[in-house]
């Protein structure tokens, strides 16, 4: 059996699509070490804001689809580590509708929120399960994590700029380079906080869009990582899409476990 591992899909990042950026040996003498330290804040300096442009530029989405493809690492009960693949596609209208799908060769979970209710369907056992929900999707992401210890995908999306989608935990920063992700050239920065170590690819036409996440698990012994690959449409037409889920006659509901507090 699969040992299970919880980890964000996206964590509290933003970075800028604008600064033209190079890759540098950071191999010094020690009479420059003053000259690094000052090179290495204004790094980080320009990976903090960088971040919160784009943070700033994805809560200004009105609705937007998120397709990405994702491979991560597990550990066997027998120690070995294998990687394994999923997908996910996200349809949000913002700031109470949300369509998601996460599948894997094996299974396939349906997320629907419509601003009343919100329910995980897996189609292909016929088992649902719903609760009542707040109004916006930041409110979801909330309520769902701490009443019912559940991971709406790419929930970082909908914290960003909020206090619980705070970068102030990063410890470094720095600028790898200039990359490309599926042929779209991307800025690309490494942060270092104290139980992760992580990447990400920015476009860099104006649009800064994350196209690339990776994430180390530096406290795990198997160093696990995660990988993400997103494509976004910012303008696509959801018209006729459906938040709202009907479920049908050979559907069985169950009822979600509220997670447990100490009193």
């Amino acid at each position: 059996m699969i040992k299970k591992k919880s980890i964000s899909l996206l964590i509290a990042a933003g970075l800028t699509a604008s600064c033209s950026l190079v890759s540098a040996d950071k191999t010094v003498a020690p009479e420059m070490t003053d000259i690094v330290d000052s090179q290495s804040i204004n790094e980080k300096a320009t990976a903090l804001q960088a971040m919160s442009e784009m943070s700033e530029y994805l809560r200004s989405l009105k609705k937007f689809t998120v397709t990405t493809d994702i491979s991560f690492d597990e550990v066997l009960d027998n120690g070995q580590k294998i990687l394994l693949h999923k997908t996910a596609e996200l349809n949000v209208e913002k700031p109470s509708k949300l369509r998601a799908t996460v599948a894997t060769e094996y299974t396939q979970r349906e997320f629907y929120f419509d601003g009343d209710a919100f329910t995980i369907y897996t189609p292909e056992l016929g088992y649902f399960a719903s609760f009542s929900a707040p109004a916006t999707l930041k409110s979801l992401v909330q309520t769902a994590k701490g009443d019912y210890d559940i991971d709406i995908p790419l929930a970082d999306l909908f914290l960003w700029g909020a206090k619980e989608g705070s970068s102030l935990n990063v410890d470094e920063a720095i600028i790898v380079g200039v990359d490309k992700v599926n042929g779209v050239s991307c800025n690309h920065f490494a942060f270092r906080e104290k139980e992760i170590d992580w990447q990400i690819c920015i476009q860099r036409d104006g649009t800064p869009l994350p196209l690339k996440l990776v994430i180390t698990e530096k406290n795990s012994e198997a160093q696990l990582q995660h990988v993400s690959i997103m494509k976004w449409n910012t303008s696509p037409d959801l018209s006729s899409q459906n938040y709202t889920f009907s479920a049908k006659e050979s559907d069985q509901k169950i009822a979600f476990g509220k997670v447990k507090t100490d009193k």
